[in-house]
């Protein structure tokens, strides 16, 4: 049997690193399937020339669907069978049951053995519900079937303590940070070919005290284990607290983070529901000047179009990142994305010009 794995190019030609979901996958994928795995971002092949595969899975964020969409469709014009799953099939199930031939909702690590039995049967299920699993479940991910990226990738937990109302992580893989096991994380770090790597969690360091020390763990492990990479991780803005962690970040290879600041203005804040980023009176600009001392790059990201936005509000974003000393900055435009606490607010609001 064989399979093909798609990633969609993405919109933004410089957002390019690994399509870890459909690695790790294929590191559950049983011997007897030939595995091949085509990220759009390194090319579009011409399909209709390639191999008539057995099954086609395909993973895309929401501003991937409609890509994903298409790539369905050749290869259902062949007679191929289609599986989509990740975070917009998910959340848009009935779209997505319209375009493939089955749907992986949810995490798909504690179904994916059933789906390939199935299609093996020819006998696919419209829909497969994932369950969020023990992270020891996760294999290590298949790199070697992609070439060497600028960026490799690396998950070593899934969930956030947080529940921003824009953001769509807490509806996906929940509130509770579940980790992956420390040795596992550092054998696949030494898998990976690229000298720079993204870890993709959503949040590397959690909130509270065990999160922390979780991540001190994992830090020490990866210092021992000599793995000789450079990366980069999102946190939250609470890294700056713990000189500990900080210092072993450094020592394990942290080149930079990127931190959600989201809002210059309180009232902002308060509206995405952020206000962790202003606990015990946080002074931005001090807690990023301690990050930067340990030789950490800190790039902070902002939203605008916030309700409670007032004009000059671009300006005002960017005099506190000056004002910070942000080595980089990210400014996004509010997205009720579906599934998010924002979408089913501005929907209710009749905000939402069309689904």
């Amino acid at each position: 049997m064989s399979i093909t794995k798609v990633k969609e190019r993405h919109w933004n030609k410089y957002r390019v690193w690994k399509p870890l979901s459909l690695l790790v996958l294929a590191g559950l994928t049983p011997p007897e399937w030939d595995i091949t795995v085509i990220d759009e971002n390194l090319g579009v092949p011409e399909y209709a020339a390639m191999p008539r595969p057995d099954l086609v899975g395909i993973t895309a964020f929401t501003s991937q669907a409609n890509r994903a969409y298409e790539v369905a469709a050749e290869f259902r014009s062949r007679g191929v069978l289609v599986v989509i799953g990740g975070i917009h099939a998910t959340m848009c199930l009935a779209e997505a049951s319209e375009r493939v031939d089955a749907v992986v909702t949810g995490e798909a690590e504690s179904i994916w053995a059933e789906v390939l039995k199935d299609a093996q049967q020819g006998a696919l299920s419209r829909v497969y519900t994932g369950t969020r699993g023990e992270m020891a479940n996760v294999p290590l991910a298949r790199h070697d079937l992609l070439p060497t990226y600028c960026l490799g990738s690396i998950q070593t937990a899934r969930g956030c303590p947080l529940n921003c109302s824009f953001c769509s992580v807490t509806a996906f893989n929940g509130r509770l940070l579940r980790r992956r096991p420390i040795e596992d994380v550092v054998q696949e770090f030494k898998l990976i070919q690229e000298k720079y790597v993204l870890i993709v969690d959503d949040n590397l360091i959690g909130t509270r005290k065990n999160h922390i020390s979780g991540t001190k763990e994992l830090f020490r492990a990866m210092i021992q284990a000599n793995i000789r990479k450079k990366w980069i991780a999102q946190v939250t803005i609470n890294m700056a607290d713990d000189e500990e962690l900080l210092s072993l970040a450094a020592k394990a290879g942290c080149l930079g983070v990127f931190i959600g600041l989201e809002s210059p203005t309180v009232e902002g804040l308060m509206e995405v529901d952020k206000g962790f980023n202003i606990q015990k009176g946080r002074d931005f600009k001090a807690s990023v000047q301690r990050i930067q001392e340990h030789g950490i790059l800190v790039a902070g990201s902002f939203i605008i179009g916030l309700d409670v936005d007032k004009k000059g509000i671009g300006k005002q974003i960017a005099d506190t990142a000056n004002h910070c000393g942000l080595d980089a900055l990210n400014v996004l435009f509010l997205t009720p994305l579906p599934g998010t606490r924002l979408w089913e607010k501005m929907e209710s609001e009749d905000r939402i010009a069309a689904n």
